[in-house]
């Protein structure tokens, strides 16, 4: 079976979130099966249309690689929170917003705005798919810092 990553798995059936970190699994040290675990229920941010949720993606995947272990060990948790600032800046540079309501332009967390996304497939094809491949690119440069 073909390995698909970024937009190929939204397309596929994913959420945002799970697209950008079934992408990154490898990457942080866990499996497919983990990452859909993880990033089921934060995609559309949150449901509630706030953080893009292939932003969240890529900060789960940032975590997993350089987050802090030792509950005390605030050194290791700012760096992590050094690389959380740099990927949404860079994502807000890219794309002019965080949230998921502002970038497409839809409150998916109304009932309206989540009948107006099934109804109308192609706000995903022209927004979605663009802000998963460069979340999967950003957080890639970032965690690639830390090998």
């Amino acid at each position: 079976m073909e390995k698909l990553v970024g937009r190929e798995l939204m397309k596929d059936g994913c959420n945002c979130a799970q697209s950008v970190l079934v992408t990154l699994a490898p990457e942080a040290g866990i499996s497919e099966e983990q990452a859909m675990r993880m990033a089921c229920c934060l995609g559309g941010g949150c449901r509630a249309g706030e953080i893009c949720g292939a932003l969240t993606g890529a900060l789960m995947a940032l975590s997993l690689v350089n987050g802090n272990t030792d509950r005390k060990d605030t050194e290791t948790r700012m760096k992590a929170y050094d690389e959380y600032i740099e990927l949404d800046r860079m994502f807000r540079e890219r794309f002019g917003s965080l949230t998921c309501r502002s970038l497409l332009g839809v409150d998916t967390s109304t009932e309206n705005g989540h009948r107006y996304m099934l109804e109308h497939p192609e706000v995903k094809e022209q927004n979605c798919h663009e802000f998963i491949d460069a979340a999967v690119e950003m957080a890639r440069g970032l965690m690639a810092r830390h090998k």
